[in-house]
């Protein structure tokens, strides 16, 4: 794992999202779990040698953010904005949760895959121990961790600033280096709860994909929607119909997917073109969830 601050560490370097763990001097708080189930492992090991893990905290409840809740079910205290449980285990395609992770199993970590639970036996978080609407604090020994609902990227998203370690943990309101997913935006909270992040005092971001940032970073993840935004907006001047948008329109040579996921890009490209375009005329054409 990468060491951000004294007590602070995260993964950047396996598929997903980046699964983040903070020490306290009374146990140790997870910010989302690992999709690459060994790593998981890895990481439970690590903090378990340094004492009891007593909180989970979910950013949003898309499946490479909340696949290994399972491993924490009975242990750890379950926290979540109070939208969580209304998007829990949705994917991409025509696969289940279930399938889908067996799927990415079998692809990227095979050596684990008998330890996996049967599909009866795998629990799935219905809904999290505690819930917020807005802010809510949690103090844990002498660490204190403000949670912010941040709408934008999904409707339940939240952001896990720790002061006294001077970091901020996003989820997926900032991917960094590589493509961000627009399939489940608001665009217009996405870009409210970017401003907002950019009020925090502190000194590292991290995103909920690709490597940690300075706070400077904000203002080119804001300028990429734009110039999707800008995109699609001279498509439909030039009389594109939805079709002949994504047909002509795609930043797929910008940078590349997150890791593990070459397959997905045909996905965003096509599915970020729909969504600028239903926000720029006012329709609601349907994502296309074959298109990876």
């Amino acid at each position: 794992m990468q060491q951000i601050t004294k007590n602070v560490y995260t993964d950047t370097t396996i598929r997903g999202c980046n699964p983040s763990i903070v020490f306290t001097t009374e146990g140790s708080v997870f910010v989302d779990t690992a999709q690459i189930l060994s790593k998981l492992l890895e990481m439970r090991t690590f903090a378990l040698e340094r004492g009891p893990i007593r909180y989970l905290i979910n950013t949003e409840a898309h499946i490479d953010h909340i696949f290994g809740n399972h491993w924490f079910a009975n242990e750890a205290i379950t926290v979540g904005h109070e939208k969580l449980a209304d998007d829990l285990w949705k994917v991409p395609g025509p696969l289940d949760a279930y399938d889908y992770s067996i799927d990415v199993l079998e692809r990227q970590d095979k050596e684990a895959l008998d330890k996996m639970p049967p599909r009866g036996e795998y629990i799935m978080m219905e809904r999290p121990d505690i819930t917020f609407t807005d802010h809510m604090s949690i103090k844990l020994g002498d660490t204190h961790f403000e949670l912010y609902h941040t709408p934008g990227h999904s409707a339940c998203q939240t952001a896990v600033y720790v002061p006294e370690e001077r970091v901020a943990i996003l989820g997926d309101t900032l991917f960094v280096d590589c493509q961000t997913w627009l399939h489940s935006a608001d665009i217009d909270a996405l870009l409210k709860s970017l401003d907002f992040v950019d009020t925090l005092d502190v000194d590292y971001l991290i995103p909920g994909h690709g490597p940690v940032v300075k706070k400077d970073y904000v203002a080119k993840q804001r300028a990429f929607i734009y110039e999707w935004l800008g995109a699609v907006s001279a498509g439909i001047s030039k009389g594109w119909s939805v079709d002949e948008c994504v047909a002509n329109i795609s930043f797929a040579d910008r940078c590349p997917m997150d890791i593990g996921q070459p397959e997905m890009m045909e996905y965003v490209q096509v599915n970020n073109v729909i969504k600028c375009y239903n926000y720029l005329m006012g329709t609601n054409h349907p994502l296309r969830l074959g298109a990876n």
